[in-house]
């Protein structure tokens, strides 16, 4: 490794993961929702890629595909306590509109279902701190760099379509 370089831990669509200095997790998000948890004082930084908000089964595995596995996840391999959950920073990226005309019903859009499911359920698990870039018709990619514990969200581009 060299002097500066910096590992890059990509989280793909139903993963979960945790990073320290030295690593950066990152994610690229459609409808997806990107859900972090910062906890800059124990320098230890989780980023979960979910699909879909609540999960129809009890959760007894470690996963992201849905945003309650994804916390329950994120507090086991962070070692999180409820009570310290007050302390942290929580981020909610991505819930984009992907596939519907801009002005769908936004009760049908999948992305802003599970963005205000992740928020909701982040404020349930007792966390106050919470950044939101969430919903509009732009994917979005984010970066948390787990050296520093600052994070980056960028939008990505549409490619035009021939028509």
């Amino acid at each position: 490794m060299q002097v500066g370089a910096c590992e890059k831990l990509h989280v793909t669509i139903g993963q979960v993961k945790t990073g320290q200095a030295g690593q950066s997790l990152h994610a690229i998000l459609g409808s997806c929702i990107g859900l972090g948890i910062l906890d800059p004082k124990n320098g230890v930084y989780g980023l979960a890629h979910c699909l879909l908000s609540k999960s129809d089964t009890p959760i007894e595995k470690l996963g992201g595909r849905h945003v309650d596995q994804a916390i329950y996840s994120l507090m086991q391999l962070m070692d999180l306590k409820p009570s310290e959950m007050r302390k942290l920073q929580g981020i909610v990226v991505g819930g984009a509109n992907m596939t519907l005309p801009e002005d769908a019903d936004p009760s049908r859009m999948v992305g802003q279902i599970n963005s205000k499911f992740a928020y909701k359920s982040l404020r349930e698990a007792g966390m106050r701190r919470i950044h939101e870039d969430v919903g509009g018709m732009l994917g979005r990619q984010i970066t948390i760099d787990c050296t520093s514990g600052e994070f980056t969200v960028s939008a990505i581009p549409r490619l035009e379509t021939q028509r």
